[in-house]
């Protein structure tokens, strides 16, 4: 009696796994029903669940850190986050659930090339993954870099403005080096002819003499040189700085502007660069996208390496009894359709045979007619011809002889 409890017992359908397990499940893409009434591989697909699941959630704030330096806006940088992480999750859902497996904790050949293209795919989403977290936890040293990469781009481009100034600043350099030579020549001349009526000059007498009126001649004509000069080239030289402040203004807006964004491709440069500058770095760097990559296709190495259960083989069960009564199916099917196929041609074979003898009573029935016809028109013609010849012998035997 015990042993029957006992075996009843076994026999029990188990209906429900837990919530955690049953979640798990859910993201592992197993099939609960089977599962449940496997209890020693509830932790392993539980496990192969949870992988799924937190890389999907690392693949959710990765994608939204990033698109959030794209529109600069959270909502956005929500919504996007949420369906990254769901394509992710889907994508290591297929990947897990369709690779092959032989049922043995060694790799074959065979299970290494049929998941390797799965395996490819795993190590691109892990890189996809990695980058905008590392991103986000090297954030001070980028903010660091993007100041002095900003510096080093208003350098570049004021540099660049300078040059394109180039040929204005030389004119506007050559003029104002002719006006201050002129203006030089002034003053001189005025300090000479001040001195010269003082009395310091080279007469050594005070007093408005010949020298002095020299002196003062010649100021007056530098005096009209200078005027002339400006009459000719002050207006272009005004022209020439304000062209070339215009230019610079431009360019410093540009600049400003320039510094001022805070996009991702801008983060990425200054990442990039500071991982060149500093070796250290660029080594964490790389341990935290190997990390993102062994726990991206760890799922499906898992599968490659897991010895197959109790789940596994009720599932192979299933999957049989399942491929059999298709099998079944599909041979009933063939049956019904060659039944209904013998059927259909065995009416048309009686159908045509049917046909075929009531077309033969009718021929004949047309045949007997037609000679029943035939014969009356030969009855009828003899005994015209035997009226003719009763009526007029001679004469009947001599027509028929000028008919000949």
């Amino acid at each position: 009696m015990e042993a029957n409890n006992i075996s009843n017992n076994k026999e029990e359908k188990i209906e429900w796994g837990g919530w955690l397990n049953e979640f798990l499940w859910i993201c592992a893409g197993s099939n609960r029903e089977v599962l449940r009434q496997c209890p020693t591989d509830y932790a392993k697909y539980a496990g192969i669940g949870g992988t799924i699941l937190f890389t999907a959630l690392m693949a959710m704030l990765s994608g939204g850190y990033a698109l959030y330096f794209v529109f600069e806006s959270i909502p956005k940088a929500i919504a996007f986050g949420i369906f990254w992480g769901m394509l992710i999750f889907n994508l290591d859902r297929f990947i897990v659930n369709t690779m092959y497996s032989d049922g043995k904790v060694t790799i074959s050949w065979r299970e290494f090339y049929s998941g390797l293209p799965r395996i490819i795919m795993a190590i691109f989403l892990g890189i996809v993954i990695s980058t905008p977290l590392e991103m986000k936890i090297f954030e001070d040293r980028i903010n660091s870099q993007l100041v002095k990469d900003n510096i080093e781009r208003t350098n570049a481009s004021r540099a660049k403005i300078d040059e394109g100034n180039k040929p204005l600043s030389d004119r506007r350099n050559l003029l104002e080096q002719q006006q201050a030579e002129i203006q030089d020549r002034l003053a001189k001349a005025n300090e000479e002819l001040k001195k010269e009526g003082e009395g310091s000059a080279l007469s050594g007498k005070a007093g408005h003499g010949q020298i002095y009126k020299d002196k003062e001649k010649n100021l007056k004509a530098i005096e009209k040189e200078l005027s002339m000069w400006n009459s000719s080239h002050q207006q272009e030289l005004e022209d020439l700085r304000e062209q070339i402040k215009i230019n610079r203004d431009k360019g410093n807006a540009d600049i400003a502007e320039g510094n001022h964004e805070n996009g991702f491709c801008v983060r990425y440069e200054a990442f990039s660069n500071v991982k060149k500058e500093n070796f250290a770095l660029s080594v964490v760097s790389l341990v935290i996208m190997l990390l993102f990559i062994i726990i991206e296709t760890a799922p499906t190495f898992f599968k490659m390496m897991i010895a197959s259960g109790p789940y596994d083989d009720y599932l192979r069960a299933e999957m049989h009894r399942v491929r059999v009564l298709s099998d079944k199916r599909i041979s009933d099917l063939n049956d019904e359709v060659n039944t209904e196929v013998q059927i259909s041609t065995q009416k048309n074979k009686e159908r045509l045979a049917a046909e075929a003898l009531a077309n033969k009573e009718l021929m004949e029935r047309i045949a007997k007619a037609q000679a029943e016809l035939l014969q009356t028109a030969i009855d009828k013609w003899r005994e015209e011809e035997l009226a003719k010849i009763n009526e007029n012998p001679s004469k009947y035997i001599q027509s028929n002889t000028t008919n000949s």
